[in-house]
């Protein structure tokens, strides 16, 4: 019986040593840094000084040239569609704390989230408006699941406001509030390349003021993703002689269309509009470009210089690896 008790007690103290010293070795050795792929970056946006991503279902900050990147969001479930606010302070995204997607906002400098919708339908975040509320998709309130209606709410939540169109999803409200461009429907989350058929994207301007609308795109397949620089409408199409959804452009004064990148191989995907270090636009995808005056050069992959690294928060623990109730540490 004693040697029993004490072959216990010998365990246990040989247990508590081991987890002691895998304490002191987190202490003493951070993680080693990954160097992703950049085809596993996804939803990138670009603030004037910060990168936001998702990788591995986190939501990543570095900063605007790369380098480091840390964690700011670590959800139990997935998380996407992280958006800057227009004075790069805080990040919006749609993400599943408790079993349902919905929109939270953070702040960059990292801390517990806010959440600012509570339907149990899922929201779809589109952008931040110019008057600093949440723009969204949800077709919680429409009556059919594959008809989503936009709304805006305040990113401290409350009661959402619809938006008097019919339907539409991934939208996207001028830097004046007056016009609304947007997809009365989505196939971004489908495999449908070079898609036809009767749900194929066209992108319309709708008046806030006067209640009017037009259609600005009529290609027969994908024209989606509406993004305003100022007076001109950056978006996706694959109608091009490439036949990729590559970077178009619209000028409302105009109504002349251009296409900017001529990618032959793969397409531009999940594209995000910031205002850039010099405050004169621009995209970002896995590539960047700058909307300056020659809108020809593209840069370097921001994607490829990032590095992902754990911060470690007062227990010595990673924060990418704290427990549910401790997943923001600094």
């Amino acid at each position: 019986m004693r040697c029993c008790r004490k072959s216990n007690a010998l365990r246990a103290l040989l247990g508590a040593g081991l987890m002691m010293s895998g304490v002191h070795a987190w202490a003493q050795s951070p993680p080693t840094p990954v160097r992703p792929h950049a085809g596993l970056l996804r939803y990138p946006s670009v603030s004037a000084k910060q990168i936001v991503f998702v990788y591995a279902n986190k939501l990543w900050l570095a900063g605007h040239e790369g380098g480091q990147a840390v964690p700011l969001a670590t959800p139990p479930g997935s998380v996407r569609q992280p958006k800057f606010s227009p004075d790069g302070s805080r990040v919006a995204f749609t993400g599943n704390y408790d079993g349902n997607f919905d929109l939270y906002t953070i702040p960059v400098e990292g801390g517990l989230p806010t959440r600012a919708t509570h339907h149990p339908a899922a929201e779809h975040l589109c952008n931040w408006t110019p008057d600093g509320n949440l723009l969204f998709a949800s077709n919680g309130l429409s009556g059919q699941a594959r008809q989503d209606q936009l709304y805006t709410v305040s990113p401290n939540g409350g009661l959402p406001a619809k938006l008097p169109v019919p339907y539409g999803d991934d939208a996207a409200i001028s830097p004046d509030g007056r016009y609304l461009a947007y997809t009365p429907s989505s196939t971004n989350n489908r495999t449908w390349k070079r898609y036809r058929g009767g749900w194929a994207q066209d992108i319309w301007l709708f008046d806030l003021q006067t209640k009017t609308a037009k259609r600005i795109t009529d290609w027969e397949g994908t024209d989606t993703l509406p993004m305003w620089q100022g007076t001109q409408i950056f978006y996706l199409s694959d109608g091009g002689p490439e036949h990729r959804l590559n970077l178009w452009r619209y000028d409302t004064k105009s109504a002349q269309r251009q296409q900017i990148t001529r990618l032959a191989e793969y397409d531009v995907k999940w594209p995000s509009l910031g205002p850039g270090a010099k405050g004169t636009g621009e995209i970002i995808w896995v590539r960047s470009i700058s909307l300056g005056e020659t809108l020809s050069t593209l840069q370097t992959v921001m994607a490829s210089s990032i590095r992902l690294v754990g911060r470690f928060s007062s227990n010595h623990r990673p924060s990418f690896d704290a427990d549910d109730d401790d997943r923001h540490g600094n």
